[in-house]
């Protein structure tokens, strides 16, 4: 990419990459959730790669330009990739989206065509939103979007679905091959997949499992008091759903957190908020392995119980 050169004219804002275009091609996006961390180092990798499938057009012109922002709501814009390190590395400052921008104009059928590249790297992502990028028409608004754990959205411009599928092949692999977080234990990941069941059976089976045991206590209980234990384990039965259900939205909650982390490695206060995510994700794991622990035994001697019970 360094033989590419500046074009104003065809390079529009950054807010709105897709506002104009002189291609007679569709738009295609495409979000890929993998989670890696993001450095200066993998972009530059990035913007090599992309380089060199453009460079295979023969472009005539050719622009490159990113933008970052920050919590803060400020932005920083350049067309040099290798500035960003430069330029970010110490600052304080809290990474929440990156944008970078590659357009050229090349031949096509013997008419100018102008194809524009733009990865959206965004901290976080939301599912229903990254499902809204991905169908978008109008990619300038995707700028604006907000995420809540991690994306990449890849929206091209002015290529053929083949050319296409061909740089999300590429951006794909790239995502691929970065440093990828790694949990200190894979028994957060198995947990947070199998967490409906966990929830199910935390909230119908221990319960039953509950009654059943009043039941067989109630029956054999004297006469003269079994309306007493009757009200006692129907109050137990409402303080066990109850706690249930809290039991269960903390296990989501830790679930999801255990697993956070922030994608972004480019300055100083990056750093010290992936120390900050890294001791909460390792502190919710443990809540979440002794809770799990906790609601399994409960749910195991409630149905040694009934077994006992129910034995000739």
């Amino acid at each position: 990419m360094s033989d590419i050169r500046d074009l104003q004219d065809l390079a529009p804002a950054m807010a709105k990459p897709y506002v104009v275009t002189r291609s007679t091609l569709g738009a295609t996006t495409k979000v890929i959730d993998n989670q890696f961390f993001c450095t200066s180092k993998v972009f530059h990798t990035l913007n090599e790669t992309i380089g060199e499938k453009i460079a295979t057009f023969n472009p005539s012109k050719a622009g490159f330009q990113y933008l970052v922002s920050f919590t803060d709501n400020t932005h920083y814009e350049h067309n040099n990739i290798y500035t960003l390190e430069s330029r970010a590395g110490n600052s304080g400052k809290k990474t929440e989206k990156l944008i970078l921008n590659w357009v050229i104009g090349h031949e096509l059928e013997g008419i100018e065509n102008e194809m524009s590249i733009t990865v959206r790297i965004s901290n976080p992502m939301n599912p229903f939103v990254m499902l809204q990028a991905a169908m978008s028409k109008d990619h300038s608004e995707a700028d604006s979007l907000e995420f809540n754990g991690g994306a990449v959205s890849i929206s091209i411009h002015g290529a053929t679905q083949t050319t296409a599928e061909e740089i999300f092949s590429i951006v794909s692999r790239w995502a691929d091959s970065c440093p990828q977080p790694v949990s200190f234990t894979g028994l957060n990941n198995a947990i947070h997949e199998h967490v409906d069941k966990i929830a199910f059976v935390n909230f119908w089976i221990f319960p039953v499992i509950f009654s059943i045991c009043a039941y067989f206590y109630l029956v054999e209980a004297p006469q003269d008091i079994a309306i007493e234990l009757a009200f006692l384990a129907f109050v137990g039965f409402m303080t066990v759903r109850t706690g249930v259900q809290q039991l269960n939205s903390n296990i989501r909650e830790w679930a999801r957190n255990s697993r956070k982390f922030s994608m972004f490695m480019l300055t100083g206060g990056d750093e010290n908020q992936q120390t900050k995510i890294a001791a909460k994700s390792r502190n919710s794991s443990i809540k979440l392995f002794i809770s799990v622990a906790v609601s399994f035994l409960l749910n195991l001697t409630a149905g040694v119980v009934v077994a006992l019970y129910i034995q000739p």
